[in-house]
């Protein structure tokens, strides 16, 4: 995995709930954006940032600055819909295989993200994660075309990522049993604390 392979990170959500913006909080020593950063490198060739208009830059190493590309949703307050259709075009045209994240992923691992790779095989056109048999289409992998068609979407007035899956064919898989948290997001105070102490107890073991 990596020549053919980008990313599309959505860093602009209002946060409404966390009454804060999630990119910016730290976990296990570095800002949540950063963290996920440092997953997609390994595996990913390009990797786009999309920041809501206004959203300040979260702390990240002048490495990562370097490596990926950072844009700006035209329309605030559209959703994540519109960071996807904005952010297709920034990917070169070598890129056919995107994985489509939140930055509110404390748990999720580099393997997790292969395994998603591996499950797209021929048959399929989508791999999404899948929790408490919910289809999370913001952590997924995609073959390019499908997400040209949320250009088409925004259009007709259709803000719902999981509209993107209409019509093709998409798997949805759920995280181990052993480690079923790992495709958790992290949306209240409360979920973060817990987060921060689920990296303090794996270091003490």
């Amino acid at each position: 995995m990596k020549n053919n392979y980008g990313a599309i990170l959505l860093a602009g959500g209002m946060s409404s709930r966390m009454g804060r913006d999630k990119a910016s909080l730290v976990i296990d020593g570095c800002t949540m954006l950063e963290r996920l950063l440092l997953i997609l490198r390994n595996l990913v060739a390009e990797t786009v940032v999309m920041r809501a208009p206004g959203q300040t830059l979260p702390q990240i190493s002048q490495e990562l600055k370097n490596w990926i590309c950072f844009s700006r949703d035209s329309l605030a307050e559209q959703g994540p819909l519109q960071g996807i259709v904005d952010a297709l075009p920034l990917l070169s045209s070598e890129i056919d295989k995107v994985f489509i994240l939140t930055c509110d992923l404390p748990y999720l691992t580099g393997e997790w993200l292969q395994t998603l790779d591996d499950i797209l095989t021929s048959e399929y056109d989508i791999v999404c994660s899948e929790e408490d048999n919910i289809t999370n289409p913001l952590l997924a992998l995609y073959r390019r075309p499908v997400l040209k068609m949320g250009t088409k979407l925004l259009a007709e007035g259709n803000r719902r990522p999981i509209l993107l899956c209409d019509g093709w064919r998409m798997v949805s898989v759920s995280a181990p049993k052993e480690t079923p948290w790992i495709c958790q997001d992290t949306n209240t105070p409360e979920e973060y604390k817990e987060a921060q102490a689920y990296f303090q107890t794996k270091h003490n073991d």
